[in-house]
């Protein structure tokens, strides 16, 4: 029963979005209760945004797309997805806190929830996308 929902590339995507929204959270989130209020935490949301996508990229691309190929693009192609996560971070976080007057912590966890709803489309058809050559067409 469970090998049947792992061997489901979207189950294993919820998961590893799963992961990487815990590993995003617990980051920035360590990050703001540690580091002096003089970080502005648009810079926490910038660091913590790379830094996630560092760890999550080898799980993406090897238990949840299963790609080969090159590294370096294939992450290049993913950060560029991860920038769009960031820019809705960029944009929500700040209405939430200054607009909204919530604090950053519930703030950062509402937007959180946002970012996987489009990222799975655009992850599938795009950075994490099959050649001719990968999928046997011609």
């Amino acid at each position: 029963m469970i090998g049947r929902l792992l061997a489901d590339r979207r189950v294993r995507y919820v998961l590893a979005g799963g992961l990487a929204a815990a590993v995003y959270y617990g980051t920035f989130a360590a990050a703001w209760l540690v580091l002096p209020r003089q970080v502005p935490y648009l810079s926490l949301a910038v660091l913590t945004n790379f830094l996630t996508a560092v760890v999550m990229y080898p799980i993406q691309r090897r238990l949840v797309f299963r790609v080969d190929g090159p590294w370096l693009s294939g992450f290049l192609r993913f950060y560029l997805l991860c920038l769009g996560a960031l820019l809705i971070v960029l944009v929500g976080l700040p209405l939430l806190v200054e607009v909204g007057h919530l604090h950053v912590l519930v703030a950062q966890a509402v937007v959180i929830v946002g970012s996987p709803l489009i990222n799975y489309q655009v992850s599938r058809r795009w950075a994490f996308r099959r050649g001719p050559v990968e999928t046997g067409a011609p």
